[in-house]
């Protein structure tokens, strides 16, 4: 055989090699996606466990909170007449009263429940709610004034969770106090509350302030409805991470590492429900806001996030060694791929359970680190030169510190993350321009 045609012998052999090891890091690579997915499941699994856990510190203590209230209902007799214009039959109906003015002031002291490894946040209130109820028209509703109940009138008080009531509750109605009572025979306001007959209430009673307190225990979060003709709600707490949900947003709030404070002004204008009806006409349990204590992106959702990545990291390494076979001609065996792969999971795995007991960030640093050394020490055994073993390294720790990055941004991780990938490919094809992959 003549040596030109032994030399193409011999590169299309090296060709056929190369297209060969290409093929087999690519199904080592789609290989662990098995347990990536695995872990990822894990991930879950751990997460489902402290949501449960947590759910039952909040049983145990007092769950999330509304309040709404109170709302005046005053009874009136719905008479039918047969033909002739006698009484066939009377009942009693009710009609719901707004406050003209509502005041809500309220502060929240969170506090940290731990049970085993798991955290929960739950919180101590102390409200203060004031306004004032008008003279209603009950000719509006085509309610004659004979028809009214006014010994059977009752202001309501809608409690979510009436075990984190902390103390009596009393009402100031102009210079008067009355004492709630607990329960609440009315699911127009709400499923759960506290109640108090007022007896002595005729026209004459109007206007009338009000006032009362309350020191509620709760968790997760504390809501309101916006049932006054102006809701005026002003909450502040040490609790940095506030999530402010419901149908209204605050109209202004500030919030820094020592807490926040958010103001709310709802007209009632905005909801769907008016000052004053009869019956079942309107349902007001659908209007409520409020503030939600949130940890942003706890451990469980940054680990899951991060594992979701763990292909890319992979992909990346894997790029990085192959391409130094090429450059180095220093062959690494698929069975190295393997182990440098499974390193890769193994710091998900360490991310999952470290960041269980420290957080996060440090967890991160932490297995990062770990992780990195073990394969600088490892590829040291194969490849050519401490300084090849270092790049290998280098860019392994530049794919951590990226995903790191990423797990920062929230709003902004896809737009960072798909430059940062075009970067990453865009700097390959630089590197590599100059390879001659066929030898020619």
């Amino acid at each position: 055989m003549e040596p030109k045609e032994m030399i193409r012998d011999a590169q299309k052999s090296i060709n056929w090699q190369i297209t060969f090891k290409v093929f087999i890091i690519g199904l080592i690579a789609i290989v662990l996606l098995i347990p990536k997915f695995m872990i990822i499941e894990l991930i879950s699994e751990r997460q489902q466990t402290a949501e449960i856990t947590n759910h039952e510190v909040m049983q145990t203590w007092s769950l999330a909170q509304t309040v709404r209230g109170p709302v005046l209902v005053v009874p009136y007799i719905k008479r039918s007449f047969d033909s002739d214009g006698k009484i066939l039959n009377e009942d009693i109906m009710s009609t719901y009263i707004l406050p003209k003015t509502l005041n809500i002031k309220g502060e929240i002291a969170p506090e940290k429940r731990k049970r085993s490894i798991y955290e929960t946040v739950v919180y101590e209130s102390g409200i203060n709610v004031a306004g004032q109820f008008e003279n209603p028209d009950f000719s509006s509703l085509k309610i004659e004034s004979k028809d009214i109940l006014w010994e059977k009138a009752r202001v309501l008080v809608a409690i979510s969770d009436l075990r984190g009531i902390n103390d009596k509750i009393a009402l100031k109605w102009n210079d008067s106090t009355y004492a709630f009572i607990p329960g609440m025979d009315d699911h127009q306001v709400g499923s759960n509350g506290i109640s108090l007959p007022l007896s002595n209430l005729s026209a004459q009673s109007f206007p009338a302030d009000f006032s009362f307190k309350l020191q509620l225990k709760g968790s997760e979060s504390l809501n309101f409805a916006p049932l006054g003709e102006t809701t005026e709600v002003t909450l502040q707490s040490s609790w940095n991470d506030p999530g402010f949900t419901g149908s209204f947003l605050p109209t202004d709030h500030s919030i820094s590492n020592d807490g926040f404070t958010a103001n709310w002004k709802v007209l009632n204008f905005n909801r769907n429900f008016p000052q004053m009806w009869k019956n079942a006409e309107y349902r007001m349990t659908d209007a409520d806001f409020g503030v939600r204590l949130v940890e942003v992106a706890d451990h469980y959702q940054k680990s899951s996030r991060a594992a979701k990545y763990g292909i890319l990291i992979i992909l990346f390494v894997f790029l990085a060694f192959f391409l130094n076979e090429i450059i180095t001609k220093k062959r690494v065996h698929p069975f190295q791929y393997i182990l440098v792969g499974f390193s890769v999971l193994i710091f998900y795995l360490l991310l999952l359970s470290i960041s269980e007991q420290i957080g996060f960030n440090l967890a991160y640093l932490i297995s990062a680190i770990a992780v990195l050394l073990m394969v600088l020490l490892y590829s040291r055994s194969f490849l050519k030169t401490w300084g090849n073993a270092l790049i290998q390294t280098m860019i392994l720790t530049f794919s951590f510190g990226f995903i790191f990055v990423l797990m920062q941004l929230e709003t902004l991780a896809l737009l960072v993350g798909s430059i940062g990938l075009f970067v990453v490919l865009a700097l390959t094809m630089f590197f590599t321009r100059k390879i001659n992959w066929y030898g020619e």
